[in-house]
């Protein structure tokens, strides 16, 4: 469907740099919308009056920034990807796992920010959002009784309360950091901080429960003073 493109003209220089800004303003002026199939390379070389190299590798760096996405197959081809929370995800846990930014780094990060959240939550939850909370927390509790913390539970309580602010854009950075101090903290922890960390999820809950904003402000700060230990604590544990 090359009709539907924006005609433009291709100068030499970075060439698939400028057709992708081309194909990348198509998708933005709805041309094209999620699910949509994307012209094939050779199709888009011929439109644009470029190598097909130039053309394969500006849809590379499309489906790279998540524009698009390649399915195999007889029905294959070039999607245009739906939004998604995916590569917010990818690029901060790549940014952790290759040195650029730490844990501290991340810890400072939602030091700044999941306050707030905790108060937003606690004016916007739903009964929805609580029940949610009140299982995952059972759920931590049933691990710690067992003798076996489950702290990738507990530390997804953090994205239940960014859910419960019902803006998709913090779900998706909650979602990015939850994961990345999922890996930090895997290890298993001692049953007393364990503990520790259940009892503040649980005064979370009652504070966004009782939708006391101020409270489940200063629980949640509360909260991020003894983080920073329990990351060097694990730290020196590798």
């Amino acid at each position: 469907m090359l009709h539907t493109l924006q005609d433009a003209v291709i100068r030499k220089e970075r060439v698939s740099d400028q057709l992708k800004s081309i194909l990348k303003q198509a998708i933005l002026n709805g041309q094209f919308k999620p699910g949509d199939k994307f012209p094939p390379e050779v199709d888009i070389a011929q439109k644009y009056q470029v190598s097909k190299t130039s053309a394969r590798e500006a849809l590379r760096e499309m489906e790279s920034e998540g524009l698009i996405q390649k399915k195999r197959g007889v029905f294959g081809g070039s999607f245009v990807a739906a939004p998604g929370p995916e590569k917010m995800v990818d690029v901060v846990i790549n940014s952790y796992l290759f040195g650029s930014i730490t844990a501290f780094d991340l810890a400072e990060l939602r030091r700044i920010l999941e306050p707030g959240l905790a108060g937003l939550a606690a004016e916007r939850r739903t009964d929805e959002d609580l029940a949610a909370m009140a299982d995952c927390i059972s759920q931590v509790a049933q691990s710690i009784d067992s003798g076996a913390p489950d702290q990738t539970r507990a530390i997804g309580f953090h994205r239940l309360i960014a859910d419960a602010c019902h803006n998709p854009f913090i779900s998706a950075l909650m979602e990015a950091l939850v994961n990345v101090f999922q890996q930090v903290l895997a290890k298993t922890p001692d049953i007393e901080t364990a503990k520790q960390d259940l009892a503040y999820n649980q005064l979370f809950y009652e504070c966004i429960r009782d939708r006391d904003k101020k409270k489940a402000q200063k629980a949640m700060a509360a909260h991020f003073d003894t983080l920073d230990d329990i990351i060097k604590k694990e730290r020196a544990g590798r």
